[in-house]
């Protein structure tokens, strides 16, 4: 067994760029978007009546208008691109020409809304910003330069050119959008007293910043008006989703969905909380879902596709985890729901077949958000939601490591031994970082989390089913099993040690990706009483687990090698064709793969069944291909 480790490797750093090639731009484009609203919002102290004010400041608007071109030139080929650029390239010109602040202000936002629907919204907050944090943290690094109160008059601004930021000014709080400030705070101004927090504060405070700053001139009456109109009209309250709040100005709200949608923007700047509420991503769902029966009795299936699509991964899967830690059974009904939706508009059914669909689509996401609702979990609930979480998915990672440290203990192979303690612990690493990242750096949206699961399940199955089949192709060479108890380290050789350790990894990082993100949403359904219990149920699961790991060793260690090798084959045979169901099932959910629903079949998430035709159909060949491959190992030991 000679697979080349580092091809493996590619296929799981190919499956990375997933999650991290939209992070990855993300620092050119908040750059980009800080540049269009800087010019757009400080245009007026450079140039007032077609004259220019102030040399130094029209210096730095036509120096910030060039650099914008430049950078929407560099950025990569997309659909959309060349509009964005030739908006660039008029406000580069306007600038040249001294227009009036008008003309400046509407390509600034005509590029601000380019940017973000040509390469999407590059950074969000990941959880609510804490407004009362904001009100400290301002105080202890803005209330010098920009006042108490925000009014640009604190002491130590009196000196500063251009003079700091007045928050409360109107016209430049239409201009701004959340998405800008967060950005100026993070890189500071070059040539200004703005100074760059992004080594000094946390992403989380740099958000929370930019909404209290951002909420400063939105007076009581406005915020009250914004809170009533959402609650009077669902379709402004799916209009003002987070992307929409966070790269939008407010007069770009109200351009695009109405004076209503001003007061809303100012409301929801203020309680940026109600943009974080689990009804807020049922509402999504549900709007999603009825946008895409109005598309599909439209005639219009690609549209209808993309908002079922959106539907799940925008919405209920964003719930996904929380519902199972309550009931697993409603999460995967309601799953089936949605995947039936993308089907029927797939397979091209009747309207009224697909309208049929949707509604018990909406019926399931109602039981979800009933669920949902409570005042959170009970301590045995939450204790065994603990426990069932780290056990189930740390038993399929504990039966590989363990059944190929028992091979190599058995077989005398301290070499491979060690290397494969390499890979689990390093898993376990990566999977910290992992943890790491979705709660500091990195955004993992719905697909970007289906997919990875999904490459990684796919790759482990593939990978697996060879070791597996090594194994048993060698069980029955006495030739083989005397050499490899006298010279084992030797007989394994580097690429097949590698490959040993590649798959102790990858089991194991799979497993804790998906650990990772059913305790986050485990912890979200936890009181202040029951948050004991969420660490018993680890901890009950951590012991469960040494015991299986134990018995296992035991058991190994007393088999015949030869029968162990057949043992320990099969069991690497049967947890590949679990990997590969659930990593087909992943990509279906990410939009990747087509599903065809089996109606009426159960889901057997232990043995990794789902109920689609193409998912049945992998793992029915899989299945088939071990048995062959079984058979003919056997053929060939016994004529041989």
């Amino acid at each position: 067994m000679t697979l080349p480790p580092w091809r493996l490797l590619g296929v799981l750093l190919l499956s990375s760029l997933f999650v991290l090639s939209p992070a990855s731009r993300a620092a050119d484009q908040t750059a980009l978007v800080q540049l269009v609203e800087y010019v757009g919002a400080d245009y007026i102290n450079a140039v007032q009546d077609g004259e220019i004010v102030s040399e130094a400041e029209y210096a730095e608007m036509d120096e910030f208008s060039a650099l914008l071109s430049e950078g929407i030139a560099a950025l990569p080929e997309a659909d959309g691109k060349d509009t964005l650029l030739r908006q660039a390239r008029e406000l580069e010109a306007a600038v040249d020409n001294k227009a009036p602040e008008a003309r400046i202000q509407g390509l600034a936002q005509k590029i601000r809304g380019s940017l973000v629907d040509v390469y999407g919204l590059p950074v969000v907050p990941k959880q609510a910003p804490d407004m009362a944090a904001a009100e400290q943290l301002y105080q202890s690094h803005c209330l010098a330069c920009h006042g108490r109160e925000g009014y640009g008059d604190g002491p130590a601004g009196a000196s500063l050119e251009p003079a700091p930021t007045d928050f409360h000014e109107r016209a430049r709080y239409m201009g701004r959008s959340l998405l800008g400030l967060y950005t100026t705070i993070t890189g500071g101004v070059d040539g200004t007293g703005m100074a760059a927090y992004q080594e000094t504060l946390s992403d989380a405070d740099r958000w929370a910043l930019a909404f209290y700053v951002g909420s400063m001139a939105v007076d009581q009456e406005e915020a009250a008006a914004g809170q009533q109109a959402l609650a009077d009209n669902p379709e402004l309250k799916t209009d003002m989703s987070l992307d929409t709040v966070i790269a939008k100005a407010p007069a770009d709200a109200r351009d695009a969905y109405g004076d209503d949608a001003l007061a809303a923007m100012g409301y929801l700047r203020s309680e940026p909380a109600a943009l974080f509420s689990q009804n807020r991503f049922v509402e999504i769902s549900a709007a999603k879902l009825r946008e895409a029966d109005e598309a599909y009795a439209a005639g219009d299936r690609a549209a209808a596709r993309s908002a079922a699509l959106s539907a799940y991964l925008d919405g209920f899967e964003m719930l996904e985890s929380q519902i199972a830690a309550l009931d697993s059974g409603l999460m995967r009904d309601t799953e089936r729901k949605f995947m039936a939706v993308r089907e029927a508009i797939q397979e091209g059914d009747p309207a009224d077949e697909v309208s049929a669909r949707i509604a018990d689509a909406l019926e399931g996401l109602g039981q979800a958000a009933d669920a949902l609702g409570g005042d959170g979990l009970n301590a045995a609930a939450t204790f065994s939601a603990s426990f069932f979480i780290l056990f189930r998915e740390g038993l399929e990672a504990l039966l590989i490591v363990a059944a190929l440290l028992t091979f190599t203990r058995k077989a005398g192979a301290t070499s491979a031994t060690r290397h494969i303690h390499f890979g689990w612990f390093a898993a376990i690493l990566a999977g910290i970082a992992t943890w790491f990242a979705a709660s500091t750096v990195i955004n993992f949206s719905g697909a970007s989390r289906e997919m990875t699961e999904g490459v990684a399940g796919l790759v482990a199955a593939v990978i697996l089913f060879y070791v597996g089949f090594w194994m048993h192709s060698n069980s029955n060479s006495q030739k083989w099993l005397g050499y490899l108890k006298g010279k084992v380290d030797t007989a394994l050789g580097s690429g097949t040690v590698w490959t040993l350790t590649f798959v102790a990894f990858i089991s194991v990082y799979r497993e804790m990706f998906e650990t990772i993100l059913f305790y986050q949403a485990l912890w979200t359904q936890v009181t202040e009483a029951t948050q004991p219990f969420l660490l018993y149920g680890m901890g009950a699961a951590l012991v469960a687990l040494a015991v299986v790991c134990v018995l296992i060793f035991r058991l190994g260690m007393k088999l015949p090698l030869g029968l162990f090798f057949k043992a320990t084959s099969l069991v690497l045979l049967v947890l590949s064709v679990i990997l590969l169901g659930k990593g087909i099932a992943a990509l279906q959910e990410a939009g990747m793969l087509n599903s065809n629903y089996l109606p009426g079949w159960p889901t057997l998430e232990w043995v990794g069944f789902f109920p689609t035709l193409q998912g049945a159909l992998a793992q029915a060949v899989a299945v088939v291909l071990a048995v062959l491959a079984w058979w003919r190992s056997g053929r060939s030991a016994a004529r041989a």
